[in-house]
């Protein structure tokens, strides 16, 4: 019998190719080679149209829970480095084993899942299709973050991290906040106040705003904290007594001094962390305030925002994520016409907003959105709410002058939807907001609050006294305090001071009239 004589090309060619990710066993008698890492590798894309996209991602190993980063990624905040961030595509190294990864974009978006087996030394593909909730472009609205700071402690070029993050949050607008709490090293002092082009090409309007501050203690906020948005530059000084550079300046001017300032140069006033501090009252009793962050670096927590709506001012809910973007606090504008930074700034202002942490919520009554007047004669008004998200809530429900009227549980914990008639006797607010157990990743309960739509009733008020006369006697309480306890360099600044909180108590005595 005669023998075939293969060449070594012959040899080479009659040996299988392996599949990408596929497990090459060892020889018998031989151990495998568990020291060479494998890789897993993908593209990321929106589900709708194939267009890579940028994402978080999460490489766990499904038996330890051992989640792998690649080493030189920009990832989540230092103490909840869940995921890493990723522009379209991720590669990342890990022991042989079977692994989950998962995809996630901003809030208005399912999770992206695939599961994988890897062998030492081997790579494999897992893509990542991330789909939408609801388009919500489509209908208008535009997702923000009013209040942002890095520390020094990242450890990676502040640039990139602002050039990746906005864009993977899926954040059409994301502010950062100058600020200034003594000698603590804020990498993103390092960029100028004002528009940021540079950073706003990959899909994130950037802007360099303020966070202006007062402290009675480090954890009592005195005047409180207030964001400038959309300034040409920085509103000195930028914090004040116990904040301030030295620690020892005067608690002097007050913060509805520098809003005015803010204001007078274009400027938007948003007071921050749920309305903490004494002055923010005054600041909203005296037209300083175009917006309310709802739940920045907190949970959320409703009680002083009705209360400035009982009192008939109409104030903007809004909302951000203090740190990093640790959380997933947003601000919903829906814009008219083109969207630019000056029709969000525009929607924001004027009351067309929705906030949330995970779901997306929409209010109309009578056919009209958030930051709408509706008039009506006594009697009945047509109110729908429609929420979807992500993240699983119980309930909506609806609410007047802040008490619930009406509320509808959600099907499976995703989605709900509200039609009812509302009866109204005098004019006031109405506003819709989701509630649930269920919590973030940063361990906050999920929520969302759209803003109040206006009620009047010709013939009947639209402010609750008790509202008015409570801010009253807190403003009258703040000034005993003021002469008592604040630091100034002069009598003149502490009367200055007292007198900007009797001009507060006075537009409230008015409001009364």
């Amino acid at each position: 019998m005669g023998h075939i004589h293969l060449t070594r090309r012959d040899i080479l060619r009659s040996i299988p190719i392996l599949g990408t990710g596929s497990l090459l066993l060892p020889l018998r008698g031989q151990k495998p080679d568990s020291s060479a890492k494998a890789i897993i590798r993908g593209a990321i894309r929106d589900k709708s149209n194939g267009r890579p996209v940028p994402a978080k991602i999460r490489v766990t190993e499904t038996n330890s829970n051992t989640v792998y980063m690649p080493e030189a990624s920009i990832k989540t905040m230092p103490d909840r480095r869940h995921y890493f961030y990723a522009r379209g595509q991720y590669e990342v190294a890990v022991p042989p084993g079977r692994y989950k990864i998962e995809g996630v974009r901003g809030l208005n978006h399912e999770i992206a899942v695939g599961y994988t087996e890897v062998g030492s030394g081997l790579n494999h593909t897992v893509d990542l299709e991330i789909e939408t909730l609801e388009d919500m472009k489509k209908l208008g609205w535009y997702s923000g973050n009013t209040h942002t700071h890095y520390h020094l402690s990242i450890d990676e070029n502040p640039d990139d991290r602002i050039r990746m993050v906005p864009p993977a949050e899926d954040l059409d607008v994301s502010v950062l906040s100058y600020l200034i709490r003594n000698d603590s090293p804020y990498i993103t002092n390092r960029y100028p106040v004002g528009r940021l082009p540079q950073f706003s090409r990959d899909g994130t309007i950037m802007d360099m705003g303020e966070e202006a501050r007062n402290n009675k203690a480090f954890t009592d906020f005195g005047y409180g904290h207030v964001l400038f948005l959309n300034i040409p530059r920085a509103i000195e000084p930028v914090s004040t007594g116990l904040l301030s550079a030295d620690g020892k300046a005067p608690d002097y001017p007050t913060l509805s001094t520098l809003c005015q300032q803010a204001q007078q140069l274009g400027g938007t006033t948003v007071w921050c962390h749920n309305g903490s501090g004494m002055e923010s009252p005054v600041a909203a009793g005296l037209g300083l305030m175009n917006a309310y962050n709802l739940a920045d670096g907190l949970a959320a927590d409703y009680p002083r925002y009705y209360q400035l709506l009982n009192c008939g001012l109409p104030i903007t809910a809004s909302s951000g994520t203090d740190w990093w973007v640790y959380d997933h606090n947003r601000v919903y504008v829906q814009v008219e016409g083109n969207f630019t930074y000056d029709s969000w700034i525009a929607g924001l202002r004027a009351g067309r907003t929705f906030v949330t942490n995970g779901p997306m919520l929409r209010l109309a009554v009578d056919g009209k959105g958030p930051g709408s007047t509706v008039t009506t004669g006594k009697g009945v008004v047509q109110v729908r709410a429609e929420g979807i998200s992500r993240i699983p809530f119980d309930r909506v429900e609806i609410l007047v002058d802040g008490e619930i009227v009406a509320d509808q549980l959600a099907v499976g914990g995703r989605s709900v939807k509200l039609e009812r008639e509302i009866r109204v006797e005098e004019g006031g607010w109405i506003a819709a907001r989701l509630s649930g157990a269920e919590k973030t990743y940063a361990g906050y309960p999920v929520f969302a609050h759209t803003s109040p739509i206006y009620l009047r009733v010709p013939g009947t008020g639209f402010r609750k006294a008790q509202a008015v006369g409570a801010f009253m006697d807190e403003i009258e309480r703040s000034k005993r305090m003021i002469r008592k306890t604040f630091r100034f360099e002069s009598d003149r600044q502490r009367a200055l001071a007292v007198g900007k909180f009797e001009e507060g108590r006075l537009a409230y005595a008015k409001l009364l009239g």
